[in-house]
């Protein structure tokens, strides 16, 4: 294009000068001509140079821009988030900012507690007679910002990532950042081995029902949490992967006596031959863990007590279509003894006695893919302690808002895509609270809205 547009410049001026030399052929004599035709060449082979100077300066740009485009060519390795979109970055280090600024309405029946701004139990009728009280609640809590840096070095991808929300300790509407993601990832790509340093989701029980809710079927057969790991994961002949973990809740309290972290394990199967039955995408799992340590105990007397924990989770992620709809089944079942703080299962895990409390839990969701703009869910799940390990040498009147013999939990949400960032949903969610002879119950009512960057 450039040498078209110099073409446009000579043309007009070649043009006039053959006019001019047109006009003055009847007035100059043959020297005189013979010495403008010489000044014409002249000039012509002064502008030919100047083209070939601007030729080559523009081949000289086009490959500076080559060089330019491969050195900033985005690096998406398997662990960056696919719809993470880079921002800014210089050869070979790349950054990636992402976020959502959500606001959740919430309408609740019954007092929830012990978490106000997320579901967990109804709370205990004994210690609130007013627990059947209704109240609003307006939510901004779960707007959240993240950051992905990353880069390439031979086989190895090495990513920092970090993310911030608004939950934790403040009161009233002095709301502050709260560390949600913090680790160090190193991944070969040759050998399919990451490695992973710092507070990331737990690493068995990985899967999360698709509530609007942000509790996301707490204390109601999810396990979840964000917890400080070591975690190494091994892919293993494309569709199988193997994953060994220590992982520990943050000390509270540097008087605590708990010394040995959680060993965990997970072996997952993903596509393969489930993708002869179903979608792409499916995926099979199950993990584990153990733990011991010293715990203090108050009854009979105030002492320290010896304890085993331990985990058995199976997880299930099947995609298929129905009648050329998209739909997905997901959930877990897991059983377990001691099962508490990693897990945000807290005073669920051990007795006044110092004795680990057994119990096990479920969960499903089912999720419809309507259209690229319409999505519905339904899901149920529970968390059922031993009820006599829980309630001994106390009354169901002594339970905390935490405790129970049983909670279950039931939901359905419709999200609807106003845009490709930005999402509105309403859900109602059912909770009941079983305390040995009773059960308390409430709703939630739900409407969101949340911006995706």
């Amino acid at each position: 294009m450039k040498r078209k547009s110099i073409a446009k410049v000579l043309l007009p001026v070649l043009m006039a000068g053959s006019v001019f030399v047109k006009t003055s052929l009847a007035e100059e004599t043959p020297e005189e001509l013979k010495a403008q035709i010489e000044a014409l060449k002249q000039q012509i082979a002064a502008m030919q140079q100047q083209m070939a100077s601007m030729q080559a300066l523009i081949k000289t740009l086009e490959g500076k821009l080559k060089q330019v485009e491969t050195k900033t060519k985005k690096i998406t390795p398997q662990l960056v988030a696919k719809e993470s979109k880079p921002v800014f970055g210089k050869p070979g280090l790349e950054w990636q900012l992402y976020g959502r600024v959500k606001m959740d309405y919430h309408y609740d029946t019954a007092r929830i507690e012990k978490y106000n701004d997320f579901v967990g139990a109804v709370a205990n009728r004994k210690k609130h007679p007013d627990y059947q009280n209704d109240s609003t609640n307006f939510n901004p809590r779960d707007t959240r910002f993240g950051a992905l840096v990353f880069h390439k070095r031979g086989n190895l991808v090495i990513k920092g990532h970090t993310e911030i929300d608004f939950y934790g300790n403040t009161k009233g509407n002095n709301i502050i950042p709260r560390l949600r993601l913090a680790y160090l990832d190193i991944y070969n790509k040759k050998t399919g081995t990451s490695v992973r340093f710092g507070q990331d989701w737990i690493p068995v029980a990985q899967l999360n029902p698709s509530t609007i809710e942000f509790g996301i079927l707490t204390a109601a057969g999810n396990l979840w949490w964000r917890v400080p790991q070591l975690t190494v994961r091994q892919k293993v002949f494309n569709n199988w992967e193997i994953l060994g973990s220590l992982m520990m809740h943050r000390r509270i309290s540097t008087g605590s006596e708990e010394r040995m972290p959680w060993l965990l394990a997970r072996i997952q199967y993903k596509d393969g031959i489930l993708n002869r039955v179903f979608s792409k995408g499916s995926m099979l799992a199950i993990g584990g863990g153990y733990k011991h340590e010293a715990v203090d105990a108050s009854k009979p007397f105030p002492h320290e007590s010896d304890i085993d924990r331990w985990l058995i989770v199976g997880e299930w992620k099947l995609n298929f279509e129905l009648f050329d709809q998209k739909f997905q089944f997901k959930g877990e079942a897991w059983t377990g003894k001691g099962i508490d703080k990693e897990f945000l299962r807290y005073d669920l895990g051990v007795n006044d006695y110092g004795e680990t409390i057994e119990a096990y839990g479920l969960w499903g969701n089912l999720v419809w893919n309507i259209n690229p703009r319409w999505s519905f869910s339904i899901g149920a799940g529970f968390d059922d302690p031993n009820d006599s390990e829980i309630l001994k040498g106390k009354s169901a009147a002594a339970l905390n808002d935490r405790q129970f013999t049983k909670n279950t939990q039931y939901f359905a949400n419709l999200w609807y895509k106003l845009t490709d960032h930005v999402k509105i949903g309403v859900e109602t969610m059912h909770i009941e609270t079983e305390r040995d002879e009773w059960v308390d119950t409430a709703n939630r009512f739900t409407l969101s809205a949340f911006y995706n960057f």
